[in-house]
């Protein structure tokens, strides 16, 4: 009777001892580490809440970074714009002058892999980090970067564009690939679209496609027939505007074009506003004037490189105005 006491009394502490653990580690996975608040990560204080009204697109929140002193070293705002699948969503971390970026952190985002999905990849992300906002990309004028107009226009939408050749080249190779795109504007009209593929021997697809060396299908357009009528596109409409892209990165636009032509469409809007952009010493004096800092783009994806600069800029708009209040 008495050893049956005694386990009992075992028992049950044990299963006290085991129950004090499980409550103790659960208070440790829902802890909420106050240092993510002070190097500004994605985790949002209670206190050094910036209030945000709704005049700020696509702002959502924004907070003091302090340091373990509770000194405020800098200001994260997070801010959305829409990408090619969705929103996207980042933090951006700014210095005290509400201009330099002292990080970049992408909060949500459902891009295309492989594309628009680059932008969390750390080799993208790490030219941040002591840029300038407001931010523009190579070809863009800088001192349309304003908080009246936040979203430069694409290319497909320009006007004017300068006579000259104009080329655009994809910055790797993609299922074996780098793509090519030569525009040729005359009277400031597009007279010319070239779409290639180059493999890393050197051949081009087109002429791959055209002596049967490179077959998609027995049935259908080649590639190179479908390239030119996605050219014959561009130069009719004039811009890029007619060609309706889907998840998948395809169009239905285009009678007989079955390839993906997300890539192709970047590349033509690349080109365009080399073609429609300053010269490069009108685009450094203007950067030098404003303290705007170029950018790259995501090479293939154009939307979802727009969306990443136009929500820094929202973001610096707003800090911008709430430090000079």
């Amino acid at each position: 009777m008495k050893d049956n006491r005694i386990k009992g009394i075992i028992a049950l502490a044990i299963v006290t001892i085991i129950s004090f653990g499980i409550i103790y580690g659960t208070k440790s996975l829902v802890k909420v580490d106050d240092s993510n608040n002070e190097q500004g990560n994605n985790v949002e204080p209670t206190e050094g809440i910036l209030v945000v009204d709704e005049s700020y697109e696509g702002v959502d929140s924004a907070w003091e970074i302090k340091d373990d002193a509770g000194n405020v070293t800098g200001y994260a705002v997070k801010a959305s714009a829409r990408g090619f699948v969705g929103p996207v969503v980042l933090q951006v971390d700014f210095d005290l002058d509400g201009k330099t970026i002292q990080n970049l952190t992408v909060v949500s985002s459902n891009e295309t892999e492989g594309y628009g999905s680059k932008m969390e990849d750390e080799d993208y992300l790490k030219q941040f980090p002591g840029t300038v906002a407001p931010v523009h990309f190579e070809g863009e004028s800088a001192s349309n970067t304003n908080k009246d107009d936040l979203v430069i226009q694409s290319a497909s939408v320009v006007n004017t564009l300068k006579d000259g050749i104009y080329i655009a080249e994809a910055d790797d190779f993609i299922g074996g690939y780098k793509s090519i795109v030569t525009i040729k504007v005359e009277n400031s009209e597009i007279t010319s679209v070239v779409w290639d593929q180059m493999d890393e021997l050197g051949q081009y697809k087109s002429y791959l496609s055209s002596t049967g060396k490179y077959v998609m299908t027995e049935d259908g357009l080649t590639w190179k027939e479908q390239a030119d009528k996605l050219a014959a596109n561009v130069i009719e409409n004039q811009s890029t505007s007619d060609i309706n892209i889907n998840d998948e990165g395809e169009t239905d636009s285009v009678t007989g074009v079955s390839i993906s032509v997300n890539e192709f469409t970047d590349l033509v809007e690349k080109a365009l506003l080399k073609a429609s952009g300053p010269t490069e010493e009108e685009s450094n004096n203007e950067t030098s004037a404003t303290g705007s800092s170029q950018i790259d783009a995501i090479s293939g994806a154009t939307h979802s490189s727009d969306a990443i600069k136009t929500a820094i800029n929202r973001a610096y708009t707003f800090i911008n105005d709430y430090l000079n209040k």
